[in-house]
């Protein structure tokens, strides 16, 4: 396993096909659509396989960070695929690039569905947005990583832990502002920019700081993607006496904003950050975001259980080279929600439909013992209110509790 760098997890599309066993490109309809086993046709299923798509960025600024996010679900769905399948359908994954834009999202969907004729899509993307409309009207069962407002939208996107708000501009709970006060900070800057999901995350967050007391000091909503010099952030928050940071920014570029901050003497009493959980990184740039904190919705591998060796193994199985990270797990977790699907639709002659009526009723999924329970009828539509929060500690992470922190729904009057 190699160590961290900014090209860390890139794969080809090719490769992530590849690694399982009936994976292909765009087969001719009529062996998606064949001989079910069923009595009746059903797109992506033959009486030996399902065909399942995947979405996410390979190409493009996040593609690094996303790519991941395809030997994940390869890992899971050769785990499945070894233990028989589903009602002894093999597991095929055939993937698109989205190239993190919305209509490029749009175009993976619709050729996904159009022309690789899959039974459902598992997808972790920024820009999920682009093609949620059109898999809705298709009823087309989609799980994944709920991170845009379409999965609090659509009842056919099921995310693995959370769904989200309907609103386009997001629904802010008091998490990360709770979390800022007991830990002491005052004054704080929240930086965002590139994809609207980056923006409409810090944007919820600073409506909430007063609630707490809080001074909202510094705000730049602007970054654009691939931006590496922060000097010109670091000194206005310097000049706004910023002790607090908050960020929906990607891994690397929270890196450079540290960096650009340590060369000015600015330090931060709370920063809080929304990706960056890899024991890579924390071993190569950890004393550079000494005393951060990074959120995940998944059980932290420094809290063990046995369902992270399973996903270790497979990950390791699938791609050797790939290093079980937070995107891994995310891609791992999404398809694991998929199986539930297809398995609370009937092994023997699962329909889409079936899928996600039936999928909606489960209200005990724990992906194995990584999530606390679930519940996908009451969770719909409504935005996440709990993360385990994990902080750089002497370049390793240290969970905060052994449950994740929790807040609530924000309210302007009386939070």
């Amino acid at each position: 396993m190699g160590g961290w760098n900014r090209s860390v997890g890139s794969l080809g599309v090719l490769a992530l096909c590849g690694a399982l066993v009936g994976v292909g490109g765009n087969a001719p309809s009529g062996a998606t659509t064949g001989s079910t086993g069923c009595g009746h046709p059903v797109t992506g299923i033959t009486s030996t396989t399902i065909k399942v798509g995947g979405i996410f960025p390979v190409t493009g600024p996040q593609g690094p960070f996303f790519s991941a996010v395809g030997d994940g679900i390869l890992a899971r769905l050769h785990e499945q695929n070894a233990s028989g399948g589903i009602g002894g359908r093999q597991l095929s994954l055939v993937t698109a690039d989205d190239g993190d834009g919305l209509l490029e999202n749009l175009s993976a969907a619709t050729t996904l569905v159009s022309k690789s004729r899959v039974f459902g899509i598992i997808e972790a993307s920024t820009n999920s947005e682009g093609s949620g409309s059109y898999l809705s009207k298709n009823g087309i069962p989609v799980s994944g990583w709920g991170i845009t407002p379409a999965w609090g939208r659509y009842t056919n996107m099921f995310g693995y832990r959370y769904s989200t708000s309907p609103n386009p501009n997001g629904q802010a709970t008091t998490q990360v502002a709770s979390f800022i006060k007991q830990h002491g900070g005052k004054r704080v800057a929240v930086l965002g920019g590139g994809a609207s999901a980056s923006v409409n995350f810090v944007r919820q967050i600073a409506t909430t700081l007063s609630a707490f007391g809080l001074k909202l000091a510094y705000k730049n909503l602007n970054e654009p993607l691939g931006l590496t010099d922060y000097s010109f952030d670091a000194k206005a928050m310097q000049k706004a006496g910023v002790d607090s940071l908050v960020t929906g920014l990607d891994t690397f570029s929270n890196i450079d904003l540290y960096k650009a901050s340590e060369a000015i003497g600015l330090q931060f009493k709370v920063g809080m950050l929304p990706a960056g959980y890899d024991a890579r990184l924390a071993a190569a740039d950890g004393s550079v975001l000494q005393g951060a904190y990074v959120a995940i919705d998944w059980r932290p591998f420094e809290l063990p259980v046995p369902a992270q060796q399973t996903f270790k193994q497979n990950l390791a199985a699938v791609a050797p080279s790939q290093f079980p990270g937070q995107l891994a797990m995310v891609g791992w977790l999404s398809a694991d929600v998929f199986i539930r699907g297809l398995q609370a639709a009937g092994t023997a002659c699962p329909t889409r439909g079936g899928f996600i009526s039936n999928l909606r009723k489960v209200k005990d999924y724990t992906g194995g013992g990584l999530l606390p329970k679930t519940d996908f009828s009451t969770i719909f539509g409504k935005a996440p209110l709990c993360y385990w929060e994990l902080q750089f500690v002497d370049k390793a992470f240290k969970p905060t509790s052994a449950n994740p922190f929790c807040g609530v729904v924000f309210k302007a009057n009386g939070r």
